[in-house]
């Protein structure tokens, strides 16, 4: 990795140190002993907007809206998001909870569920992530660039959440989404925008951990010894004398015999088609075709006959 890795490794944990206090968008339990849980305090009413406005908050609405069988109750939790009844988001290693409240104030607590990702893809990508350190710093800019995830999934790493990966549930008892875990998954949404390290807590690993543990591998691969230099160098080829190369040129096949000359010099051929042909050449064994001219008053060439003849093009009187 290069110094801009470790340049902006730093600054995060400058960031990180300033964002201690936390607010409703980066969160408290910014602490190390904490990272591996982070509340947002309750967002305010999203009248008249979208709740995702980036590619991957969009990506999570629609993991969301592919997996729902009831699209009222997906209504539902738009209205209860959009005014505001959706509680502090608590954000865990595959898990989100929230307390929702209906239109009466009747509070339910509210959880979603993502699988974490296992430690075997957790180490597949982080060895992708350390060769590239501009996935990194897109991140650490709140940028999730297509190219990351694209990489991610090359490695056997899926990310984004897709159908069928948000799991509900809700003390209403419903047995699919409801309007309360709909109404969650929409307030996370905005979460996410502002920040995809929300999605990479819920796959299992806070933002320090992730930043501490590429910190230590791209250590770890600038100090390890390039393997093409401590390779032994080969021994340098030897020549051959000039004497053996010329020698063994006597072992190499004769060249063929010259062709014969023939008897006299004959004639060049002629491309003028209305030159007689030499004596004793066959013209019909060679060609049942023979071009005529062309003809100045129409541009065409005479068609051809079966016989080998040509005949003009008929006069227009």
């Amino acid at each position: 990795m290069s110094d801009a890795y470790d340049e902006t490794y730093d600054e995060a944990h400058e960031d990180s140190r300033i964002d201690d206090g936390g607010d409703a968008l980066t969160g408290h339990g910014a602490s190390a002993g904490q990272d591996n849980e982070r509340t947002f305090a309750a967002l305010p009413p999203a009248h008249g907007r979208g709740f995702a406005e980036t590619w991957w908050g969009q990506a999570w609405l629609k993991a969301l809206e592919d997996t729902a069988l009831d699209l009222q109750q997906l209504k539902a939790g738009r209205r209860l998001a959009r005014a505001g009844h959706v509680g502090a988001v608590s954000v865990r290693p595959g898990r989100i909870t929230a307390v929702v409240q209906d239109k009466d104030r009747t509070p339910h607590r509210s959880d979603v569920l993502l699988q974490e990702l296992s430690d075997d893809e957790w180490d597949r990508f982080l060895g992708m992530a350390v060769e590239r350190a501009g996935h990194i710093a897109a991140l650490l800019d709140r940028e999730m660039p297509p190219h990351l995830v694209e990489d991610a999934a090359a490695a056997g790493v899926e990310l984004l959440p897709g159908i069928g990966d948000l799991e509900p549930e809700c003390d209403c008892d419903a047995w699919d989404h409801c309007g309360h875990t709909a109404a969650l998954c929409y307030q996370v949404a905005r979460l996410l925008d502002q920040d995809p390290f929300v999605l990479l807590l819920m796959r299992g690993r806070g933002e320090r951990e992730l930043l501490d543990e590429l910190q230590v591998r791209s250590v770890a691969q600038q100090s390890a010894p390039d393997s093409s230099q401590g390779e032994a160098p080969e021994a340098a080829q030897e020549g051959v004398d000039a004497a053996e190369a010329y020698a063994d040129g006597a072992v190499l096949p004769p060249l063929p015999e010259p062709p014969v000359l023939p008897a006299e010099p004959g004639l060049p051929p002629s491309l003028d088609t209305e030159v007689e042909p030499a004596p004793g050449v066959d013209v019909p064994a060679r060609s049942s075709w023979r071009p005529g001219r062309r003809s100045r008053r129409t541009g065409c060439w005479p068609k051809r006959s079966p016989l080998g003849t040509t005949s003009s093009p008929p006069s227009r009187g």
